[in-house]
């Protein structure tokens, strides 16, 4: 039961107040938003509003809290002589952040930032503050592979499944060559983009290539979320997760699906004998079925602030590793998982970092995943 109780601890936290938008008119020839060179951001919004203010999560009141939390806060924005409201924040951490508006009191995504994430089923702009090794890893690299949006078909579920599948920089022009694959499960609270959007999962493989830190990988990132409507973003899928979870948890039709995708990624893709599979949060526990259901498939299974239990302990000779944050609302649950692998005495590595379950710390546990498996 703690498990269930854990889930249902953290999805009534995760649930956002819904409201309807209001269409908030732009001008053209402006700025939104601007790193500075002190770390600081500015922000600017030239709408009509009678108040304005930028809800962001570089605005916690502890660095460390767990995302899932909801703990952004709100900054004033002051209305200025050229008609815009204007807001400059305190120097921020090296980190990538998120961010909206907030106009007379309605939620607002910035239109003029591109670069954008789901959460909570919301879209949120993102901001890169760079500065550290971490954060560096998130910016934009210099090239960009492919990134192919399709479906693969689930036949025990009698349903077709989203996936995202990022072909690296060069992919078309040596027709010889063959890649490791490394496939990214999300949490329950994710979708197919998650990995690529929060995870910067694309951005942190590309820079380390660019680095000579890792070699380029095929990436396949699923949607496994339990309920999948074809006419419905998967990211609106929270409440079905929570409610189905004892299902989600033992019936493994999800984990069946993706043994299916395996097949279809080796046989339409340039794929190597070097498979990794890691997950965050369910999506490691996820992993961990996947990779008990393929002996011998995976050469390694990431494992970043899992959901596991005795049942999700490795069959073959997998090389899983398991990180997790002091303040992690699973890390009980993931130290006695690590105890058990050493009383299995089943070869790993088990890493304590700071922090808790959120985003922040699982993208530096894919980069350490990522340069730990291309030595």
């Amino acid at each position: 039961m703690n498990r269930y109780f854990n889930i249902l601890v953290v999805f009534f936290l995760c649930v956002p107040a819904l409201h309807a938008e209001e269409p908030v008119g732009f001008s053209d020839n402006y700025t939104t938003m601007e790193v500075n060179e002190d770390s600081t951001v500015t922000f600017c919004y030239c709408g009509p509003a009678k108040r304005v203010s930028v809800q962001a999560d570089f605005l916690y009141a502890d660095e460390d809290s767990t995302w899932y939390t909801d703990h952004t806060r709100r900054i004033k924005m002051k209305k200025q002589s050229d008609g815009c409201f204007h807001a400059t924040t305190r120097r921020i951490s090296p980190e990538m952040y998120t961010y909206c508006f907030r106009v007379n009191g309605k939620r607002k995504p910035d239109p003029f930032n591109p670069d954008t994430a789901w959460q909570k089923m919301h879209m949120w702009n993102v901001v890169n503050v760079g500065g550290s090794e971490a954060a560096d890893l998130y910016r934009t690299p210099y090239e960009q592979g492919e990134v192919i949006h399709t479906t693969w078909r689930s036949t025990n579920e009698k349903l077709n499944r989203r996936v995202n599948i990022y072909l690296p920089v060069g992919y078309d022009e040596q027709p010889e060559r063959r890649y490791p694959v490394l496939y990214l499960i999300h949490g329950i609270n994710g979708y197919e983009g998650s990995w690529s959007e929060r995870g910067r999962a694309i951005n942190i493989m590309e820079n380390l290539v660019a680095d000579g830190k890792c070699e380029p990988m095929i990436l396949v990132m699923p949607d496994v979320n339990i309920g999948v409507h074809e006419d419905r973003p998967s990211h609106h899928t929270l409440w079905n997760n929570i409610f189905s979870y004892p299902r989600l948890c033992h019936d493994h039709n999800i984990e069946k699906g993706l043994v299916e995708l395996t097949r279809l990624i080796d046989t339409t893709y340039r794929v190597s004998d070097e498979r990794l599979i890691a997950g965050m949060s369910d999506g490691a526990r996820m992993a961990a079925n996947t990779a008990n259901a393929l002996p011998g498939y995976f050469k390694a299974v990431g494992m970043f602030s899992p959901v596991v239990h005795k049942e999700q302990l490795p069959k073959d000779s997998a090389y899983y590793s398991v990180y997790v944050g002091r303040k992690d609302i699973f890390y009980p649950n993931s130290k006695r998982y690590h105890k058990r692998l050493e009383k299995q005495q089943t070869a790993h590595r088990y890493i304590e970092t700071i922090g808790g379950h959120y985003w922040r710390n699982w993208r530096i546990y894919l980069a350490d995943f990522l340069q730990h498996y291309s030595r």
